[in-house]
């Protein structure tokens, strides 16, 4: 038996047009963040050593940002099925996880073939 979540819409209402607003302002957010960690440098310069050697220092803060962002879509409800509605599982690099598995078909508590090697042709 299939469990389908019924969202019913009030497309006049403010709080509808507030939750939507919030929504894109998620995913913009997070395609600016795929925007700074494709231009972002992979180290940084941390200054020189004793012998006078560069030490790098590794740039963790965009890929850190891409997370956060990330994170907040996953959060909101309206995000993703902002993101599932447009069919987009990716932004950047990036997976979003809670869109894909929204957009997965329902196996009725079997899981996915396409995702388990054990599943194939042969197989039961």
């Amino acid at each position: 038996m299939t469990h389908r979540k019924i969202t019913v819409i009030d497309g006049g209402s403010a709080q509808y047009w507030k939750e939507r607003t919030e929504g894109f302002r998620r995913i913009r957010e997070a395609e600016r963040a795929a925007e700074r960690l494709a231009a972002a440098p992979m180290y940084l310069h941390g200054g020189y050593d004793e012998d006078g050697d560069v030490i790098a220092i590794e740039n963790l803060g965009p890929h850190n940002d891409m997370e956060d962002a990330i994170r907040a879509i996953e959060e909101n409800e309206i995000a993703v099925s902002i993101l599932v509605a447009q069919g987009r599982t990716r932004i950047g690099i990036c997976e979003i996880r809670a869109v894909v598995d929204a957009m997965a078909p329902d196996y009725d508590g079997i899981e996915d073939p396409d995702r388990n090697p054990l599943w194939g042709p042969d197989t039961d």
